[in-house]
């Protein structure tokens, strides 16, 4: 279950009103939100395992999107997008242009617009607010120090929402804290989800953690300057992402990483997956369930050399 902290660290980037509103709505289940999505002139949506609750205009919700739900104009979820820029979206352009921006570890994804010709290219329809777990709860696996320190190389799979960002943080967490001996570890934070956490948990100290740089080039950074004993990254999926774990691989390092599967099944049908697989960037697998965040479903392990 997430914290409340989260869900707090989420609204910062509400105008007042707006936040307060939203807040008024959530009382009693802020640590069972993990999304909050709004839709430009027709609802304000809490996202928890139990379902979608509308919230209120009179600061409640209800399990269907009743006749005084709260409503967003235009102009007040505007303003939302520009709260998640700090009030600088000039100068978040890079994020702009995949349709994301993040603030406090949240991951906002905005629709409606045209992400080449910016926010004057078109009104935005919608936004989903991702509010992540605040420190490193949810998952709990006491042989996972164990595996840490023995892996040759750990992939984390998942669908959507199962938790797998979470489990990279607390990966982090154990890696570059005192539980493993404070390893030398380079955090490829492409969009920018991990430098909150790392700077807001004073027991994770030996990390590195590279900001807004794709992976494929990060990688390349992190092996180059910060001479790391394990390199941390989410979603890989590229050609350039897996050459560059390639060229990681000779180089003594080792990877822990996400990637996006359903099963076990579906992961074996990602080419990308089987070229890391068969050249032994990876010796364990963790398959976290769709049904619980941060639920391990499935795990499987290399036999013998690559």
């Amino acid at each position: 279950m997430r914290n409340e902290p989260a869900f707090l660290c989420a609204l910062e980037m509400f105008p007042p009103a707006e936040g307060n509103a939203v807040l008024s709505c959530g009382r009693g289940i802020k640590g069972e939100v993990f999304e909050i999505r709004v839709y430009t002139d027709k609802a304000v949506v809490l996202i928890t395992d139990g379902g979608p609750l509308f919230c209120r205009a009179g600061g409640c919700t209800a399990s269907y999107p009743a006749s005084d739900r709260l409503r967003f104009s235009a102009g007040q979820v505007y303003a939302i997008v520009n709260g998640a820029a700090d009030q600088a979206l000039f100068l978040r352009e890079r994020e702009l242009k995949n349709a994301y921006l993040t603030k406090n570890g949240c991951r906002v994804g905005i629709s409606g617009f045209s992400p080449e010709g910016g926010l004057a290219g078109g009104g935005v329809t919608s936004v989903n607010i991702r509010v992540p777990f605040a420190g490193v709860y949810g998952i709990e696996d006491p042989f996972l120090p164990e595996l840490l320190a023995e892996t040759e190389g750990l992939l984390v799979a998942g669908p959507p929402g199962s938790g797998k960002t979470t489990f990279l943080k607390q990966c982090v967490h154990l890696l570059a804290g005192e539980a493993l001996g404070w390893r030398r570890i380079a955090v490829i934070d492409e969009r920018d989800e991990f430098s909150y956490f790392a700077s807001h948990a004073p027991e994770v100290i030996t990390a590195d953690v590279i900001r807004g740089m794709d992976k494929a080039r990060g990688i390349q950074t992190a092996l180059r300057l910060f001479s790391p004993e394990y390199i941390v990254c989410d979603e890989i999926g590229s050609a350039a992402e897996t050459a560059g774990m390639l060229e990681g691989l000779n180089s003594g390092v080792r990877f822990i990483a996400s990637i996006h599967a359903a099963s076990r099944a579906q992961l074996f049908r990602r080419r990308q997956f089987r070229l890391l697989w068969e050249a032994g960037v990876f010796s364990d697998v963790m398959l976290l369930s769709g049904a619980g965040k941060g639920s391990v479903a499935d795990r499987f392990c290399r036999e013998g050399p690559a």
